[in-house]
């Protein structure tokens, strides 16, 4: 192959341009390596290209971008596009023509394809042509996001399905399909109303997850409970950049009607660039000997950032998440940022001052970076953005009025907003070994470059300040093991998982209180009872939760409270926790005590910030002690430590404080306590027959008594938005929800909101 210097020197770049088409014609574009020269030659020899650009993109099978061919060539190939559009009633690429036929073929599929790809696209369609129930697994709340979007444009003004991230059946007057989107924590609420489902299809979409050691026991035990609990059910797990993705029937011990293949064809180019040590930028090639070696490069005339920040490109910077939390991300760009101009455009405005609101940062004192970024066109978007939030600031992106996205590894996970620029301010990638980073790193670069319907070749740019890193990475290759981690348990998750995983084994896990019998053995005995009891006894005082659990006066019975669900938490685990886990136990019961006294979110972030920053004590000193939320249990945190480090007390981040407490709610209360919290409730219940059990047990699901708001959720609004949504209604129950008139003179994003809900 071509360096960069060959390309840009050719003597003849019509003939090396024909050879690249007689090398994709027979083999597909099947390297990124090919798509680099491709896009290089459109790059310096533009004119040229031109001429042969429609055969390029009819050989890559990207039929669809030339409805009208202008040549003979194109024409001839455009018959398989027209047969793969007969079959499956759209134009698809041989690889996405590829995944639908083992998909309609097989009940177990395992792909892998790069990013950009198409398989996503073709599973979502064959998803919707289905007629059963479906869930689609995906790995961070990042994704629920975008995929809700995605099928709810998939099924469009279809109100016979509900695309939700809440498991539940109602809306029972009409006759629903439902497509849940759910993360591998949420997906076991699936198994307690098993018997109102007909789910035919599992889609576990980045399932390169299984090789995580925690997160990885959690995936591997839900792909076990699928598969003896919904032993019809379609399995489709989907990976990038996997050599091997077979190895998940391993894992599982499937064996018939499988089908696995990795494809390595991808649909988008990309352009390297990197600087040098000597402050000039070069055209790099990653592949080859000595590819970025200055011999072999050629000098970006002008600069690459001159060229990337004039306004004309959207930019993805990849930046850590340490740097966003201390506000330390945006310096370098700072001056370019200033000279944006405010964002005008109506609807941008509304979306602005919706997440204004949501976030609390519409008062005086809580100054959001967040927010008044945004204000200028720039975003930041990670896994600790409120869900909510998210969704928007996912629209604000696709909708143009992003100008620069500042994220973290969370869009190295499969969320499909492609940028014209890729900017790698950061080469730290998040993972246990150099095989699993360069994989994190691939998807990652995969944003570089929108796929258009245009008859066009599309490419994309990356930068990055570490060539030879990049070269490393980019050829690095990425095995699934075959050996599931429940049957290999990893060493650092033993102590926290080993019981779970002996309950699979031993099948011995409880479906219906959704732990293993053995610690719901140990919740079964009289001191849990008791604690039990008194937490009722606290909570249940009065009419209003908030009149005993609210309020400085009332700490006495905070102090209870806490101590009591930690003692069930502990019998639970079978041991005490740890000093920093304890730490985070604390916080993360305050936090729900707040949202059971009746709490906003903006509210909690407002109360736990003025706390943090010391407000009493007019900011002064410094920031008072807070863990930050981690998962729980984890026996790897046993010291206490400070969220905010050396900070001064008005130096503490806003922002920070909103993503930790989100963290708090999502993280620690959701997934890791509420499971153990709602069994141990139960079991108390049907042992005493006391009712307010059953109180209890709504108020960990749904952090409320209150009928309407419980029901709201149930029909799938989040929690932050019921509070807004319930004024306009007139009637809901499990049968139905109605909504009064005056729901028309509601606020724009309400009305988008609920539309869907309208008759």
């Amino acid at each position: 192959m071509f360096s960069v210097e060959q390309v840009k020197n050719s003597a003849d770049p019509h003939r090396d341009i024909s050879g690249l088409l007689a090398l994709i014609h027979k083999n597909g574009p099947n390297s990124s390596e090919i798509l680099q020269l491709v896009s290089l030659y459109k790059e310096f020899h533009g004119e040229i290209f031109s001429k042969i650009e429609e055969k390029i993109i009819s050989s890559m099978g990207l039929f669809y971008k030339v409805s009208t061919p202008k040549n003979l060539y194109s024409f001839i190939l455009s018959g398989i596009g027209d047969e793969y559009k007969e079959a499956f009633g759209k134009t698809l690429t041989p690889v996405q023509a590829s995944v639908r036929w083992a998909l309609e073929e097989n009940q177990f599929i395992s792909i892998s394809a790069p990013t950009s790809a198409g398989k996503s696209f073709s599973i979502r369609d064959f998803i919707a042509q289905q007629t059963g129930d479906a869930v689609v697994v995906v790995p961070s709340r990042a994704l629920i996001a975008e995929y809700i979007n995605t099928m709810r444009a998939v099924f469009g003004v279809d109100k016979g399905v509900m695309v939700s991230a809440f498991v539940d059946d109602v809306f029972k007057k009409r006759k629903l399909r439902h497509i849940f989107v759910l993360t591998p924590e949420r997906a076991r609420e699936l198994f307690l109303i098993k018997a109102e489902l007909n789910v035919d299809v599992f889609f576990f979409d980045e399932a390169q997850m299984s090789e995580e050691p925690q997160r990885g026991v959690v995936f591997d035990v839900l792909v076990r409970r699928v598969r003896k609990l919904f032993p019809l059910a379609k399995l489709i797990f989907a990976h990038p950049f996997v050599e091997n993705p077979e190895a998940q029937f391993k894992k599982h011990g499937i064996e018939e009607s499988k089908y696995a293949r990795s494809y390595n064809h991808g649909a988008v180019g990309k352009i390297c660039i990197f600087r040098h040590a000597n402050k000039k930028d070069f055209y790099f090639s990653p592949f080859g000997e000595g590819g970025y070696l200055l011999d072999n490069c050629i000098k970006f005339d002008g600069g690459f950032e001159k060229f990337a920040f004039t306004n004309k490109h959207s930019i993805l910077i990849y930046v850590s998440k340490a740097s966003i939390y201390n506000g330390k991300f945006v310096a370098p760009f700072q001056d370019y940022i200033d000279g944006f101009p405010a964002v005008v455009d109506t609807d941008a405005l509304e979306m602005i001052s919706t997440i204004e609101q949501m976030l609390g940062a519409d008062e005086k004192e809580h100054r959001s970076a967040m927010v008044m970024l945004l204000k200028k066109g720039v975003v930041i978007h990670h896994g600790s953005v409120p869900l909510d939030v998210r969704f928007l600031i996912e629209d604000f992106i696709r909708q143009g009025h992003a100008r620069i996205c500042f994220a973290t590894s969370t869009l190295a996970q499969g969320i499909n907003m492609p940028f014209d620029i890729v900017w790698l301010e950061s080469m730290r990638i998040i993972g246990k070994t150099e095989a699993e980073r360069a994989l994190a790193f691939k998807n990652l670069i995969g944003r570089a470059g929108r796929l258009s319907e245009k008859k066009k070749f599309d490419y994309g740019y990356v930068y990055t300040k570490s060539a030879d890193l990049f070269s490393q990475r980019i050829n690095e290759t990425f095995e699934l093991s075959e050996i599931s981690v429940v049957d290999n348990l990893p060493t650092e998750v033993q102590d926290d998982s080993q019981e779970l995983v002996d309950s699979i084994r031993d099948d011995t896990f409880d479906d219906e209180h959704n732990l293993p019998r053995s610690k719901i053995g140990r919740l079964s005995e009289d001191p849990i009872f008791s604690a039990c009891l008194r937490i009722l006894d606290v909570v249940y005082l009065t009419e209003n939760i908030s009149d005993t659990v609210v309020g400085k006066d009332n700490e006495p019975n905070r102090l209870v409270l806490i101590s009591d669900f930690k003692m069930i938490f502990e019998a639970s685990l079978g041991r005490e926790l740890y000093d920093g886990e304890g730490a985070i136990f604390e916080q993360a019961i305050r936090i729900l005590l707040l949202t059971l006294g009746g709490k906003t979110f903006r509210e909690i972030v407002g109360q736990r910030f003025s706390y943090i920053s010391n407000r009493d004590g007019n900011r002064t000193g410094g920031a008072k002690f807070s863990q930050k939320a981690e998962k729980l249990p984890d026996s790897s945190i046993k010291k206490k430590y400070p969220f905010f480090t050396n900070t001064l007390a008005k130096d503490v981040s806003y922002d920070a404080i909103v993503f930790d407490t989100y963290d708090y709610m999502d993280q620690v209360i959701s997934f890791s306590l509420s499971d153990v919290f709602s069994a141990a409730f139960k079991i108390y219940g049907e042992k005493s027959k006391d009712v307010r059990s059953l109180k209890m047990l709504e108020l960990l699901r749904f952090g409320t008594n209150n009928d309407t708001y419980m029901l709201l959720m149930r029909y799938g609004f989040a929690p932050e938005i019921v509070a807004e949504i319930a004024p306009y209604i007139l009637r809901i129950n499990e049968r139905e929800i109605v909504f009064s008139p005056n729901i028309k003179q509601a606020p724009n994003h309400i009305q988008e909101i609920v539309e869907w809900y309208l008759p």
